[in-house]
């Protein structure tokens, strides 16, 4: 399976989630059996690792959205963005624009058209500042 693959996969599950409010391994379960996903330990223990930081992945997802507050923003923007700013603080081996850029491949693939737009912004000022205070 490659990081991209991956990455997808903690999406899907992550975002099923986010609307079924259920704890994580009873989310890959029904992924598993509605949706016939494919979703190992490694795919569960990132969601898990990101599910438990949610609180401060919305602060700083808050922080740097500057049209919208958190409660506002659609459900499978908010997971892309924990996502990739969880990729960012917490994954050494995946590169920031990586990480960034993937973000906003997914939101064109799962968002509305005008939402990677958004995406790259947030991601975008998140890193500047990340680099700015080094």
């Amino acid at each position: 399976m490659t990081r991209r693959e991956l990455r997808e996969g903690v999406f899907l599950l992550l975002f099923q989630n986010e609307i079924s409010s259920v704890d994580i391994p009873e989310t890959a379960e029904s992924c598993v059996e509605a949706f016939e996903m494919e979703i190992n330990d490694e795919m569960k223990a990132l969601a898990e690792n990101i599910s438990a930081k949610y609180e401060e992945l919305d602060q700083i997802i808050g922080k740097y959205s500057e049209t919208r507050e958190v409660s506002r923003i659609s459900k499978i923007n908010k997971t892309i963005l924990r996502l990739a700013i969880y990729e960012i603080n917490y994954c050494p081996n995946v590169p920031d624009v990586v990480a960034a850029n993937e973000a906003v491949e997914l939101s064109k693939k799962y968002a509305e058209k005008k939402d990677s737009g958004f995406i790259n912004a947030v991601l975008g000022s998140f890193l500047k500042d990340k680099n700015d205070s080094k």
